[in-house]
């Protein structure tokens, strides 16, 4: 090491300690003086970092990690998960799905952690929101998996990380123990994991982390594309279509996770009608939700700059709330029927959000 980088390293790691100094400092001063609780978590950004490990011997069926997305990622954030899913379950199989032009330099890295590379052709029609991007590149990666043989698969993207190392064991025992509901053809529950999964906005399930049985994943990522234009009186952006379109509306015509589930709905044999009981219902025949804590979840895009946990109102039913486990075992059990959401149907006609209008 030069003297200069010697330097540089004492400078960054006395910088670190100032850091960490006032961001503890700042809590203690909020806990303290504000009318807030607030607390913070740190996770290792590296593979080398981690003491954790996973138990064992677990006996599962094959398994498989499809990541999907583009590279590079900040702090080389696709490949220290992969190097962390290679530490953790060294016997599940680690497939990343990103687009064919993606430069070698990239790659090669991936290839010596083991991870298979599957290359993508990018859609002619990239879709709303990028919905047909998602599709293919998910849909390349989970029929390689399926090809090998994978029993379970979990697809996942660049940007998030379970830190959780029996997360996959552990996922697939959940699944035959909660069997699906209502005669559809399914074999087990599909489960979401990553932020998105919407109590009160009709059948928005994550689709961003997502776990299942192979055939039941299969199915469930290669709907048709959505190729068709948004209607005329939508806005041009995705932002101002969330703060400008009534969630009802906004879930039939635009949204990818409700455009997803819904399609793998109607696949399976279920008719929709597109209200919240109908969701609570698909919600308890056909999925399940799995709480941040139980995987150790982490997003880079949104939870570095935002410093959240998970988004939540404490002081207002809104339209943004997430489907818990809890909550769902509610709906499973039969202590809440979905007919309860007759209260929350107003939602639909309301914005992403905003506190809902709950009928009494």
């Amino acid at each position: 090491m030069t003297k200069e980088t010697a330097k540089k390293d004492l400078v960054t790691r006395i910088g670190n300690k100032v850091a960490q100094r006032l961001l503890d400092g700042s809590v203690r001063w909020l806990n303290k003086r504000s009318d807030t609780y607030s607390t913070y978590r740190q996770r290792p950004k590296f593979a080398a970092q981690l003491g954790t490990q996973r138990d064992r011997p677990l006996n599962v069926e094959k398994m498989a990690i499809v990541m999907q997305g583009p590279l590079p990622v900040p702090d080389n954030f696709a490949y220290e998960t992969m190097a962390i899913y290679r530490r953790h379950m060294p016997g599940v199989q680690l497939i990343l799905s990103t687009w064919a032009d993606t430069p070698e330099e990239h790659l090669a890295p991936m290839r010596d952690l083991g991870v298979e590379v599957v290359p993508c052709e990018k859609p002619d029609v990239a879709g709303l929101f990028n919905i047909n991007m998602q599709l293919v590149s998910a849909g390349a990666g989970i029929k390689k998996a399926v090809e090998d043989g994978a029993t379970w698969v979990m697809k996942t993207r660049v940007d998030q990380r379970l830190y959780n190392p029996n997360i996959m064991a552990e996922l697939a025992s959940m699944a035959k123990s909660f069997p699906v509901m209502g005669g559809f053809d399914q074999k087990h529950r599909i489960f979401g994991i990553g932020y998105g999964s919407l109590k009160y906005a009709p059948y928005h399930v994550t689709d961003q982390t997502v776990f299942g049985h192979a055939d039941d994943m299969l199915k469930y990522w290669t709907p048709p594309l959505r190729e068709n234009e948004p209607p005329a009186h939508f806005p041009k952006t995705a932002k101002e279509i969330y703060t400008q379109i009534p969630i009802g509306e906004e879930c039939r015509l635009a949204a990818p996770e409700s455009y997803i589930a819904s399609q793998f709905l109607a696949r399976i044999g279920r008719e929709l009608d597109w209200s919240v009981q109908d969701t609570w219902a698909a919600y308890r025949d056909s999925f399940c939700f799995v709480d941040y804590q139980t995987t150790d979840f982490f997003w880079q895009k949104t939870q570095t700059w935002s410093r959240l946990e998970l988004m939540h109102a404490y002081d207002k039913v809104w339209t943004r709330h997430e489907v818990t486990f809890a909550h769902w075992m509610l709906l499973y059990s039969g202590t809440l029927a979905p007919e309860a959401a007759a209260r929350y149907e107003g939602a639909l006609d309301q914005l992403f959000m905003s506190a809902i209008d709950i009928a009494d």
